[in-house]
């Protein structure tokens, strides 16, 4: 959204005493005046010097910290993405955008647009402060996710249902969870539970995951997960995860890559690399990609596409799938997630409605 395609605000200027006035000196009386509270003489003041230079960058983050202060996320928002229109390496817009990321509860866009300014910036008091609420906000933390999903399948098979529940505990260092799944197929059903544990070494964190299934159907007798993960909050990031998997039938293992870049602070996408030697010893690789973009600080849009090996019952099989969700922050520790995905499977297609929810405390 532009700024200009913004209703313009319920207050009233008063009109100019005719003399003119050296920009700076204007925008340094407007700072103080948001400084001391006077968040419409600054605004009044500021606007002055957009009309007249609209591509004036220090004049747009000074109406992006008024509209800011005043709790107007939307034009404050518009303000600084203007200001980085004009001038890209504008710090104090990153800035601007990542606190207001923070307040509404976007914590990953938050840490994005702090990692996009100069590395100087980092001994700034106020981005020190954000930083460190950041850090707080994400240590110490209970949460627990609940996925429920119904599917239906095509050549009149009897339809899939699926629930899970997991919990667990973050830290600075690391974090512990466990979660249980229950999944019905063919009018089989099996329990699978898992407890993972994961500690972060310079940076990137490193997790392993040991699970199973009693009297399993499909799902693995026993399974094994090593797991990696770069840091979020950089341009590009990375995760990994190789799984080894005992199954009725034989072993089946699987290595699986992600790449993430972080378009700007709403966009991002990713790849995914996949490959898996299935329990008959052969060789399959897979592939897909996604796109996950913020709307606003509450709603998120995603999307995915694969065509990759999947194993299941010991058998493993090529499966073409897309997939499309939308999650809203309901409160800064409640998100919930509705999504839909297609898949083609060979024998049979599958449509699923999944509804999942997220909550810390």
């Amino acid at each position: 959204m532009m700024y200009a395609d913004l209703p313009p605000p319920m207050i009233e200027c008063a009109a100019q005493d005719g003399r003119q006035q050296a920009v700076q000196t204007v925008l340094e009386g407007a700072r103080l005046a948001r400084l001391a509270g006077d968040q419409a003489t600054a605004r009044c003041a500021i606007e002055r010097v957009v009309s007249a230079e609209p591509q004036n960058a220090d004049a747009w983050v000074q109406l992006g910290f008024v509209h800011s202060a005043s709790g107007d996320e939307a034009r404050a928002r518009a303000a600084f993405l203007r200001a980085l229109d004009i001038s890209p390496d504008y710090d104090d817009a990153k800035f601007g955008l990542a606190q207001l990321a923070y307040r509404s509860g976007d914590v990953e866009g938050a840490r994005v647009w702090l990692h996009r300014m100069d590395l100087t910036r980092r001994g700034d008091p106020d981005v020190d402060a954000l930083r460190r609420s950041l850090s707080a906000s994400q240590a110490g933390l209970w949460g627990w996710d609940a996925v429920a999903a119904y599917s239906s399948l095509s050549q009149g098979l009897a339809p899939w249902r699926e629930a899970s529940w997991s919990v667990s505990r973050r830290e600075a260092t690391g974090s512990l969870g466990a979660s249980l799944e229950y999944a019905q197929r063919f009018d089989l059903s099996d329990v699978f539970g898992e407890v993972r544990f994961a500690r972060i070494i310079q940076g990137a964190t490193w997790g392993v995951a040991l699970g199973g299934a009693s009297q399993a159907h499909f799902r693995p007798e026993a399974a094994a997960r090593l797991e990696f993960a770069t840091r979020e909050d950089h341009d590009w990031a990375f995760n990994g995860a190789m799984t080894l998997a005992r199954y009725g039938v034989g072993q089946i293992d699987q290595l699986s890559l992600r790449a993430f870049h972080n378009l700007d602070g709403s966009l991002r996408v990713h790849t995914l690399g996949v490959v898996v030697h299935d329990e008959v010893g052969e060789i399959r690789t897979g592939y897909g990609l996604g796109a996950a973009q913020r709307l606003n600080g509450n709603i998120e849009l995603s999307f995915a596409w694969s065509d990759a090996p999947e194993s299941s019952a010991g058998a493993t099989i090529d499966v073409r799938s897309v997939a499309l969700g939308v999650a809203a922050d309901i409160m800064p520790n409640l998100r919930v997630r509705v999504g839909v995905l297609r898949e083609e499977r060979g024998a049979f297609n599958r449509s699923e409605l999944s509804f999942a929810m997220t909550r810390t405390f």
